[in-house]
């Protein structure tokens, strides 16, 4: 695992929801203040769409809820 996956194993996701929400709080307005920039770009990088079009791909055979997946008997 890397350092931050150990880090939020160990000491992040034992706390409790509202502590979880008030460190990512935290962290959110930490950053929106540091002036760091932030990539808010709308466009997609060349992994970005690679990763889509495979999701995608994986995806597109599965019945969804719209389409009567479900508990329905056929």
């Amino acid at each position: 695992m890397t350092k931050v996956q150990d880090l939020y194993e160990s000491c992040v996701r034992p706390m409790v929801p509202a502590e979880r929400l008030q460190l990512a709080r935290l962290i959110l307005d930490d950053l929106a203040s540091s002036g760091s920039e932030v990539d808010v770009s709308d466009e997609w990088a060349d992994d970005d769409l690679a990763d889509l079009a495979a999701y995608s791909v994986q995806h597109a055979g599965q019945p969804t809820a719209e389409a009567g997946a479900g508990n329905e008997k056929r």
